[in-house]
């Protein structure tokens, strides 16, 4: 019986390292001010920010216990010592916390707490997870028994499960805060919070509302379109932030189809492309949807942009490969981009639901050419995303967004300087087959769903 593949250790921890910086964490700690506590105060206080996936350094820790001794320092009667931390403010990582000293008129003699901590929605750490919250637990002062183990771990089971099929970005809420005196013991709450598409590009926009043309369009997308006449080329382009290359395209006179998943992103292409009279249609669906339909032999160039990255397995791809071959004429070009990995590198649920944790599918170059054996698409080249960038990108462009170079060669994956993966682009050509229509066909077709 042959064993499961797993990851080396050095890939294991860069996963590890990744989602730690991931994970977010807030709360609020009340501790009885007493005079000689420094040290075991300071030791659990260590041991908490670790706990919480924020280990401090050195220096921090110093930081933090010379202050803790002030504090403690003749404390006066019925006072608490506060340590409150949050998520530290981007781009900084790790989190910052503050230590005060308050007169209480109800003084306790135990710890109090109450916190959160939110993780990524990966099934197959829940295991991790209930090892991570009984520590913090036991730490509290609140540690399980067995019974309450097993139930936590039951519904650590059921809820990142059910949050990673609702939406692999969902995230799951763990918030505990001490019981009454009376009551004694600690409550936890368990929640799975999702964040579409469409609240996410809404809050970039409130942010920065010139963020869609911040950066320049990726330069391989370029070069394949200047290769072809504008007035016959009519291009379909899908993908989240679709303006980044519409734009340029169409200002060059190509005619434009954008399907943008993200419906500001959209909304906001569709007055741009008004203000400047550009010749792109704007639709804010996602190409997924087998609902969607796509006319055949409408396009001359197809671009896919971001989207193999969101999809579930290689059978998603199949079908999102199919539906944009069918829209290609005979001839035509199809441009996608999509996470590439060595043949050697195991397939586990770790890095499988971690890649799709962070829109990073991973796929492997023998799955593809089994794809395009049944498929009229004849791949004609593959480059790195970022090698093509590097070599032929304008030394007058506009940069490169830095968060889109670090998830295009893995790094959201991989916390490593050369993770064993990396975005590539593959130009595919569309073959003619027997069943090809002739006859002209209009732009959209949506099918509704029938209930």
């Amino acid at each position: 019986m042959t064993s499961s593949p797993k990851l080396e250790p050095t890939l294991h921890q860069a996963i590890a390292r990744r989602l730690k910086r991931s994970l977010s964490a807030q709360g609020q700690i009340a501790l009885p001010a007493v005079k000689g506590a420094l040290d075991p105060y300071g030791q659990r206080l260590n041991r908490l920010f670790s706990l919480l996936g924020k280990p401090l350094s050195p220096s921090e820790l110093v930081k933090l216990c010379q202050h803790l001794a002030q504090l403690l320092q003749n404390p006066p009667p019925a006072s608490d010592i506060i340590l409150s931390y949050e998520p530290a403010p981007p781009p900084r990582q790790g989190l910052v916390y503050r230590l005060d000293r308050i007169k209480t008129e109800t003084p306790s003699q135990t710890l109090r707490c109450q916190g959160q901590l939110v993780f990524p929605c990966i099934p197959c750490l829940s295991r991790d997870y209930l090892q991570q919250l009984a520590s913090l637990f036991a730490l509290l002062t609140h540690p399980l028994n067995q019974a309450q183990a097993e139930q936590l771990h039951s519904r650590l089971e059921q809820e990142l499960a059910s949050g990673f099929l609702l939406s692999p970005q969902s995230r799951l809420s763990v918030s505990y805060a001490s019981n009454p005196p009376s009551q004694g013991g600690l409550s936890c709450q368990i929640s799975v919070v999702t964040r579409s598409l469409a609240d996410q590009s809404q809050t970039i926009l409130r942010q920065t509302p010139n963020y869609l043309q911040m950066f320049g369009p990726l330069t391989k997308i370029l070069d394949v379109a200047q290769a072809q006449s504008p007035q016959d080329t009519p291009i379909l382009l899908a993908g989240v932030g679709t303006a980044q290359s519409a734009l340029p395209l169409a200002q060059q006179g190509f005619p434009i189809d954008a399907l943008d998943l993200a419906p500001a992103f959209a909304q906001q292409l569709r007055q741009l492309a008004q203000e400047q009279t550009l010749p792109i249609t704007v639709v804010s669906q996602d190409i997924l949807d087998p609902l969607l339909s796509l006319k055949s032999q409408q396009y001359r160039l197809g671009i896919l942009t971001d989207v193999a990255s969101r999809l579930a397995d290689v059978e998603a791809l199949e079908l999102l490969l199919k539906k944009v071959a069918q829209a290609l004429q005979p001839g035509g070009t199809l441009l996608i981009n999509l996470f590439l990995a060595p043949e050697a590198l195991p397939s586990t649920p770790l890095l499988e639901e971690t890649a799709r944790v962070f829109n990073s599918t991973l796929f492997r170059r023998s799955q593809l050419q089994s794809l395009l054996d049944c498929l009229p698409l004849t791949l004609i080249d593959e480059v790195s995303v970022l090698a093509y960038e590097r070599e032929h990108r304008p030394q007058d462009g506009l940069k490169l967004n830095p968060w889109y170079v670090h998830w295009a060669q893995g790094q959201q994956v991989f916390a490593m300087d050369t993770p064993p993966m990396e975005l590539h682009w593959l130009t595919l050509r569309r073959e003619e087959t027997a069943e090809d229509p002739n006859s002209p066909n209009p732009l959209f077709s949506t099918v509704d769903a029938e209930f």
